[in-house]
């Protein structure tokens, strides 16, 4: 089952690329959201749990705090906690209680330094956010992973297999966050590299990069990681410990060949 599982996910990610080299020779206003359309619709809905959706909006939290960013990308949201506001099957875009977000996903058709910084920015506002809790809830809640994704890179540096993730970093020091502070969880950048910020082999946070080279595996295991957070965050949020029931992601599918950034 493995095997057949990572084919049929190998074999969407390699369409997905396709198309988006495909229509990236139109230059017109709308090739944002087609790009963000081919995520949602071909790759990520499929393997996410039935009561997870896709928008773009805003996101606010109860305290309506304000934000510079307005306007985010794909926001992966549970609506079994909290409905949206304005949003619907066919019409996605609308305003997202900050409770009901399990992931932001940014996607560029081409990464830059300044895009970076931009994404880096907005990630420190959704952390500043707050979850509206009943008065004798004391959760130990994690709030939504910002990933940052482009379907290519101006980045030079082939020689550095982590050079991406490096610059990452480098921008998250310009703007005054610690890299492993979890505030940025993931990039990927298909053809370059898929990191995640996870564990360890001595137990402590470390950055970690996907051991391979293909363009499709870094995105089949964006998918893995966002499927998995999806049935983890849901379960988290409800007061549910995960570990004692069957449910999970298709990530729990996937081998885990991963290696330490530097």
């Amino acid at each position: 089952m493995d095997d057949y599982i990572l084919s049929r996910l190998r074999s969407d990610a390699a369409h997905i690329i396709n198309l988006a080299e495909h229509e990236s020779r139109l230059q017109h206003s709308g090739l944002k959201g087609r790009f963000r359309e081919l995520l949602i619709d071909n790759i990520l809905t499929p393997w996410l749990p039935p009561y997870i959706s896709c928008g773009t909006g805003m996101i606010i939290a109860a305290e309506n705090k304000l934000r510079e960013s307005t306007q985010d990308d794909i926001i992966v949201y549970d609506q079994s906690l909290v409905p949206p506001v304005l949003a619907s099957a066919r019409a996605p875009e609308g305003v997202f209680l900050f409770n009901s977000v399990l992931a932001r996903i940014e996607v560029k058709s081409t990464l830059t330094r300044g895009y970076a910084k931009d994404f880096v920015k907005s990630s420190l506002e959704i952390a500043a956010l707050k979850f509206s809790v009943h008065p004798n809830c004391t959760p130990n809640l994690e709030g939504p992973f910002n990933l940052l994704f482009a379907f290519t890179s101006d980045a030079k540096g082939e020689n550095d297999p982590d050079f991406e993730v490096k610059r990452l970093h480098e921008v998250m020091g310009e703007c005054g966050v610690d890299p492993k502070s979890g505030i940025v969880s993931m990039l990927c950048v298909p053809g370059k590299g898929f990191w995640k910020l996870g564990t360890g082999k001595g137990g402590y946070r470390v950055w970690l990069r996907l051991d391979s080279p293909s363009a499709n595996d870094h995105l089949v295991w964006l998918v893995g990681c966002v499927s998995n957070f999806c049935f983890l965050g849901h379960a988290k949020r409800q007061g549910r410990d995960p570990t004692l029931g069957l449910e999970g992601g298709i990530g729990n599918y996937l081998p885990s060949p991963y290696i330490e950034v530097a």
